[in-house]
């Protein structure tokens, strides 16, 4: 293990998290500690931490402020985990939403927890090792560096997991992705049973970048399997295009007919 790991550990004074510092030590990593939010956004500036570990529960402001500063103000392929004490799918899309890259129920085995550290520094590891390259599809195209997309030249802002789960089918596209290995991809785990934050993160993606045929970019549910990505050529983009025309047109009495009646 790299002694040279540098994590910040943010948490309340009496926060049960508390005996993760010693932990991660004997683990080889190096844990500095922070009692509020605001002492560890001060911090970012005089050290470089190589991931970020948040308690839910904080006493100045809220952990999803943090999250949202930190990304405003740090590179996002600093991973940030959330411990949280309660299963709460509102709370756990809203922290992914804000750029947290994991959302993790305490209390949590040991080694349980070190292995989901692992892993997640080898996943932010190979995004750095992708290189710099932008990934095109049709006229979108994905900035690595900077983490955003830009259509026909124009630049469209994207939420970490947005601009990741785009990453993953612009790189597959024709492919069919299994929801499974887009959750392991975006989130390093499974989600909860019925959760609905996967179908909300595509439908989000999808609105940002305004996947549709007239761009040449569609995403489709594949039912009991999964998502894909598919890259229309011309005749593809105005055949569909054609149709959803007409389909619009041809449900137009029926919406008036409801207006007026």
């Amino acid at each position: 293990m790299n002694a040279r790991t540098n994590i910040a550990l943010l948490a309340n004074s009496s926060s049960p998290l508390h005996p993760l510092q010693e932990l991660l030590a004997v683990a080889g990593y190096q844990c500095n500690v922070f009692h509020a939010g605001r002492d560890l956004i001060q911090g970012l500036g005089h050290d470089t931490y190589e991931m970020l570990l948040i308690d839910r529960e904080l006493a100045d402001i809220s952990a999803i402020d943090v999250i949202r500063t930190v990304r405003a103000v740090r590179n996002r392929d600093v991973p940030i985990v959330i411990f949280a004490s309660e299963n709460n799918d509102d709370d756990l899309v809203e922290a992914l939403d804000a750029g947290a890259d994991d959302y993790v129920l305490r209390p949590l085995a040991a080694r349980v927890l070190l292995a989901r550290i692992a892993a997640l520094r080898r996943r932010m590891s190979g995004t750095r090792l992708r290189g710099a390259m932008p990934l095109r599809a049709g006229p979108y195209e994905l900035s690595n560096p900077g983490r955003y997309a830009t259509l026909n030249g124009d630049r469209i802002p994207m939420t970490p997991k947005e601009f990741d789960l785009a990453m993953l089918m612009f790189a597959n596209a024709g492919r069919i992705l299994a929801s499974r290995r887009i959750e392991h991809t975006i989130w390093g785990h499974d989600l909860p049973p019925y959760s609905r934050a996967l179908a909300g993160l595509v439908s989000r993606m999808r609105r940002t970048l305004n996947l549709c045929a007239e761009n040449g970019v569609t995403v489709s549910v594949v039912y009991a399997q999964g998502y894909r990505l598919d890259i229309l050529d011309q005749a593809a983009r105005h055949e569909l295009s054609a149709a959803a025309r007409a389909a619009s047109a041809s449900s137009t009495p029926a919406r008036m007919f409801k207006l007026l009646s």
